[in-house]
C-alpha cells in the first residue's frame, strides 16, 4: 500500500493488544505500522491513541521517539503534529509575544499612528456650573450665568473672556465631548470618535498639548494626552513624564536588563540630588525608600515599618579576663558601664547585638538604660563562644544612655558586645 507518513509503534513494556486494529505489539518490539495499515485506519484508531496518551506504546516517526502529547498529535486525523509546527492556532494569534507576521504581509492596513485631527479647543473643562467649583491650579470650567470660561490661577478664579467659535472639552460629559460657543450658548459641537486627534491650547500648564480619543476607556471613552505640542522648545523633563498630564501616579523604571547609571565624571554637578526635608515621609511608604533629614539619610525599614538611617553606630561593651553577674566595661576598659553608659545623641533603634567570648561557656548579655535594673534586650549564648541577633527592634531616645550587664552562673572569660544603632525618625 501507499505510504503517506511513517508510523512505527514501539512497545517498551509487556504485550499489548490494539482491539480495534486487531493486532499485538509484543514487548520490547516495534511495528511498522504505516506498512500494515492505511492511513484512515491508523489515524482512526482509538485504542491506538488512548494506548499512546496512556503511555502503554510510544510512536516513532521513522526517526525519532516521540513524547505522549506529540504522539497523540501525530495520530490525529490531520496530522496535528505538523500543523503544530507550522501554524499559529488561535491561542498564539490572540497573545502578544507568541505569534509574528510581517508587516510588509499586512494589506489594507491604516498607516500606522494615523489620527483625524480636529480643531483645537481653548481648555478641558470641569464642567458647566451656576456656582464655581472646586479647583486645583490650571482647573477650568464654564459658568452657564455668564458663558464665561474661568481658569483657576493663584488660588482663585480667574476669568478668561470667551467668543464665538471657541471650543471646550467637557470632562464632566458621559463621552468627554467638544462643545463650542455659538455666541450665546455652548452646544455640543463634536462627538469625538476613536483615535480623533486635538490641540488643547491651555492644558493647565500655559502651554499647549495633544490629546488622541480613545473609546477603550472607562464605559464611553475619553480623550488621553500623547505629548506637549512645545515638547521640542521647552524638553520632556522628568517633572512632565510623572505628572503624566496631572495623573501625578509616579513613574516605575524597570531595570531587570542592566543599572540605572547616573554619571557626573565629566562635569562638577551631583549626579543625584534629595530634596532635604524637615520631616520624613508618612504617606505611600514601602521598602526602599530613601528620604533626607538633618543631612541625615534615611531608608525605609519595612521590617521594623519605620524609618533607620543608613548610617551605623556600634557601641562596643566588654570586659578582659573572667567575668560572671556584672556590668560590662566601655569598649573593654576598666569603667564599668554602670558607672555612667553611652549617652545617645539622637532618637536610635537597636537593629543587632553580637557577643563574643574567648572560649565556650553559658551566659546572658542584657542590655539596661538609664541606671534601670529592666532589661531592654537580652542575648543567650549557649555552650557557644559568641552569638548574634540581627532582628533586634528596640527603641531609645535622644538623651538616654545604654548599659550592658553580663548573667552568667558560671564566669566566662573575655566577654565582648557591639550593639549596632541606626537612628530613627
Amino acid at each position: 500500500m501507499t505510504e503517506m507518513w511513517t508510523v512505527i509503534v514501539k512497545n517498551l513494556s509487556s504485550d499489548y493488544t490494539i482491539e480495534d486494529l486487531g493486532i499485538t505489539v509484543d514487548a520490547t518490539s516495534s511495528i511498522s505500522f504505516h506498512t500494515q495499515f492505511s492511513y484512515d485506519e491508523i489515524t482512526n484508531s482509538d485504542d491506538l491513541r488512548d494506548a499512546v496518551q496512556n503511555g502503554d506504546l510510544v510512536i516513532n516517526d521513522g526517526s525519532n521517539d516521540l513524547s505522549t502529547a506529540d504522539g497523540v498529535y501525530y495520530l490525529s486525523l490531520e496530522n496535528l503534529k505538523h500543523l503544530k509546527e507550522n501554524h499559529y492556532n488561535k491561542t498564539e494569534l490572540q497573545t502578544s509575544g507568541q505569534s509574528a507576521v510581517h508587516w510588509d504581509n499586512v494589506t489594507n492596513a491604516p498607516s500606522f499612528g494615523s489620527v483625524s485631527w480636529l480643531e483645537p479647543v481653548r481648555a478641558r473643562i470641569l464642567g458647566f456650573y451656576s456656582t464655581a467649583p472646586s479647583g486645583v491650579e490650571g482647573d477650568f470650567y464654564v459658568d452657564t450665568d455668564d458663558d464665561s470660561l474661568y481658569r483657576y490661577t493663584s488660588s482663585s478664579w480667574v476669568d478668561q473672556g470667551v467668543s464665538a467659535g471657541d471650543r471646550v472639552i467637557a470632562l464632566d460629559s458621559t463621552s468627554e465631548n467638544i462643545y463650542e460657543y455659538t455666541g450665546s450658548a455652548w452646544d455640543i459641537q463634536t462627538l469625538p470618535s476613536d483615535n480623533d486627534a486635538v490641540i488643547v491650547d491651555d492644558d493647565g500648564d500655559f502651554q499647549p498639548a495633544m490629546y488622541v480619543y480613545d473609546t477603550s476607556i472607562g464605559s464611553f471613552g475619553g480623550w488621553i494626552k500623547i505629548a506637549d505640542a512645545d515638547i521640542l522648545t521647552k524638553g520632556n523633563t522628568l517633572d512632565q513624564a510623572y505628572d503624566q498630564g496631572g495623573a501625578g501616579a509616579g513613574r516605575i523604571v524597570t531595570a531587570d536588563t542592566g543599572a540605572v547609571k547616573l554619571d557626573a565624571s565629566s562635569g562638577t554637578n551631583a549626579p543625584i540630588e534629595l530634596t532635604e526635608l524637615s520631616s520624613l515621609p508618612t504617606t505611600g511608604l514601602g521598602a526602599g525608600q530613601v528620604a533626607i533629614k538633618g543631612g541625615i539619610l534615611y531608608v525605609y525599614d519595612s521590617a521594623r515599618s519605620k524609618w533607620l538611617s543608613t548610617q551605623r553606630t556600634t557601641l562596643v561593651f566588654g570586659r578582659k579576663g573572667s567575668s560572671k553577674n556584672q556590668f560590662l566595661n566601655f569598649g573593654a576598659g576598666t569603667l564599668p558601664s554602670n558607672n555612667s553608659g553611652y549617652r545617645i545623641a539622637r532618637n536610635a533603634t537597636i537593629v543587632s547585638i553580637t557577643g563574643q567570648l574567648d572560649g565556650a561557656g553559658n551566659c546572658d548579655i542584657r542590655l539596661r538604660k538609664n541606671d534601670a535594673a529592666a532589661n531592654i534586650a537580652s542575648l543567650n549564648i549557649s555552650a557557644a563562644i559568641g552569638n548574634q541577633d540581627t532582628t533586634i527592634n528596640i527603641n531609645l531616645n535622644a538623651g538616654e544612655y545604654l548599659q550592658s550587664y553580663l548573667d552568667a552562673a558560671a564566669s566566662v572569660e573575655d566577654p565582648m558586645v557591639v550593639v549596632e544603632l541606626a537612628w530613627r525618625e
